[in-house]
């Protein structure tokens, strides 16, 4: 969010396009590098707690999912463990948008390490260290980043003007309830994979 509203309106200024291209690619590239460390961690944590997924694991997979997308349409109400904080907006002030953008992109890239908007995230944790393999866990995580980082390069084309780029994290806040019914059918998705796939493997 903190990138959205600081560098969106440089992509609608035409002498400004080349400097946020340049802070969307550090912000993307760092994030995707911090991204796959977690992943890997996580896989490596699965690895040393047994590795190979079994039924079990896979049904706790699909009841999470459950859980989850339960919790994102309001039928239950939970917490999510997630460090309550966000990014830090001085830091563009202190070093500058490009290496703010990149410091950014490897802060929020962690996962755990600011607010978790969605809990979708934690499905994919659980999948990473279930199948208990670094290399699928880096893939994982690096491919959600992914996910999580290009819109930030699509934004410029959503908004009309400068001034309306500025308010674009407002306007996304505004519609969280939208994205977390989407949320909620994506991990009914999940939950349905990986329940399929424990009755697969007994």
């Amino acid at each position: 969010m903190s990138l959205l509203g600081a560098i969106t309106p440089l992509g609608k200024v035409a002498h400004a396009r080349s400097q946020w291209l340049q802070c969307v690619w550090a912000y993307i590239g760092s994030g995707a590098v911090s991204a796959t460390i977690v992943g890997l961690s996580l896989g490596q944590i699965g690895y040393w707690l047994g590795r190979g997924y079994t039924t079990n694991k896979l049904y706790f997979v699909s009841l999470l999912s459950l859980l989850l997308a339960a919790r994102e349409w309001g039928w239950i109400n939970f917490r999510l463990p997630e460090r309550r904080s966000q990014t830090e907006k001085v830091w563009a002030h202190q070093f500058g948008f490009l290496v703010a953008s990149a410091m950014w992109g490897f802060h929020i890239g962690l996962g755990f390490a600011t607010w978790v908007m969605f809990g979708g995230f934690f499905t994919l944790v659980a999948l990473a260290v279930v199948i208990g393999s670094p290399l699928y866990g880096g893939i994982l995580m690096f491919v959600y980043w992914l996910g999580r980082g290009l819109p930030v390069l699509c934004a410029p084309n959503l908004v009309a003007s400068p001034s309306v780029a500025a308010e674009l994290p407002a306007t996304i806040l505004r519609t969280r309830s939208l994205y977390r019914r989407i949320t909620g059918f994506a991990l009914i998705w999940s939950c349905g994979a990986t329940l399929l796939a424990a009755l697969r493997t007994r």
